[in-house]
């Protein structure tokens, strides 16, 4: 633990050092981890009807995870130091453009593995949405044919 530690004090962090590392770990690992399994539920649901990004479930996650990390980082400098340094500062930012990128990454990961499955849940979903609109293979569906 005192490797953690030495490396937190790198960027100029003296007080609840594993806690800060702890913390950024937690949120790194949980974005990719919620990447690969956003996809993988993905693949396993039903019928995929295309939503905005701000209203699906895993982009409202990683939000709260980047603003959980901007609450303790404002707690952190404010209240238990109540400055902050140059390296802390990049420290920060790089923590918090790297958490939405790694759950890009993962649910990118997992998007190859399973692509073939995802596009055809997306193409059931577009089927049933042209269906309800009055147009399209209402009757295909109705029957649950499939065309491979």
């Amino acid at each position: 633990m005192s490797g953690i530690e030495d490396f937190m004090k790198t960027f100029g962090f003296t007080q609840e050092t594993f806690i800060i590392a702890m913390l950024c770990l937690v949120v790194l690992l949980g974005n990719f981890a919620g990447g690969m399994f956003s996809s993988i539920i993905l693949a396993f649901s039903g019928p995929i009807h295309e939503r905005k990004l701000t209203q699906r479930t895993s982009f409202r996650l990683a939000l709260v995870s980047e603003l959980i990390l901007i609450v303790y980082a404002v707690y952190y400098h404010a209240v238990l130091v109540g400055q902050i340094d140059a390296g802390q500062i990049i420290f920060w930012i790089f923590t918090l453009f790297a958490a939405p990128m790694l759950a890009a990454l993962g649910a990118q990961l997992t998007y190859i593995a399973f692509a073939a499955k995802i596009d055809e849940l997306k193409e059931q979903g577009a089927d049933i949405d042209r269906a309800e609109r009055g147009g399209g293979r209402s009757a295909d569906i109705e029957d649950g044919e499939d065309e491979d």
